[in-house]
């Protein structure tokens, strides 16, 4: 199938350059270092932490995620895909894509977050990985469609944050009520109202995407 092309190019061209890799690491570890050099000893809130680390991971999604077509439009390379691929497969792969690498690097990001953060207890530790990440689905969801909004704009930069945010805040807001939730050990049927409500939001913003795209992309 083409979106597996798509996602095979993706890996491929990630593993040659490293780019995206290499900065994903580099801001995971910096952020989390900083939040724990300016907590010193002195354990944080648990809602000021679970707000921090949803924090991360937004910045850590747009540092990683933010290129999806953004790069094939520096590139060059967005008119080949577009007379070889159809748009739907080509949206496809690069959400999967999105989705592995958000998942992953969240995930990592609340492992060193728990590990180096003074006084910081999960009280679920399985709920917390699980709201990242449905949370980090989320983030892939709409940064992909965001992403090939903004890759022929002139400052791609600046629009990125700006038009994401909008529509992540239906799933910031249930997302850190989820993490406050799981860090402070309630059981999973108390979570699960929020995590239906970010999965919906993720399914509802996918589906949309993968109506708008060929529009989007063809134009």
């Amino acid at each position: 199938m083409q979106f597996l092309a798509v996602i095979e190019k993706d890996i491929r061209s990630e593993l040659r350059t490293r780019y995206g890799l290499t900065a994903l690491a580099l801001f995971v570890v910096t952020s989390v270092a900083l939040v724990a050099f300016s907590a010193a000893d002195e354990p944080l809130p648990k809602p000021i932490a679970a707000g921090v680390l949803w924090v991360i991971m937004f910045f850590t999604a747009l540092t990683g995620m933010a290129r999806a077509f953004v790069h094939e439009e520096e590139r060059g390379t967005w008119l080949f895909l577009r007379i070889s691929t159809r748009p739907t497969d080509i949206y496809m792969g690069k959400l999967a894509v999105n989705t592995v690498l958000s998942v992953t690097t969240n995930c990592l990001t609340a492992l060193l977050f728990v590990i180096f953060l003074t006084g910081f207890t999960v009280g679920s530790p399985w709920i917390l990985v699980l709201c990242v990440a449905v949370g980090s689905i989320g983030l892939a969801a709409v940064l992909t469609i965001v992403s090939a909004i903004v890759a022929k704009a002139g400052s791609k930069n600046s629009l990125l944050p700006v038009l994401s945010f909008p529509l992540l805040v239906p799933l910031l807001l249930p997302g850190t009520n989820a993490l406050l939730m799981s860090v402070g050990g309630f059981e999973f049927t108390d979570v699960l109202a929020d995590l239906s409500l970010m999965l919906a939001y993720s399914g509802i913003v996918s589906v949309v995407a993968w109506i708008i795209f060929p529009i989007i992309w063809c134009d």
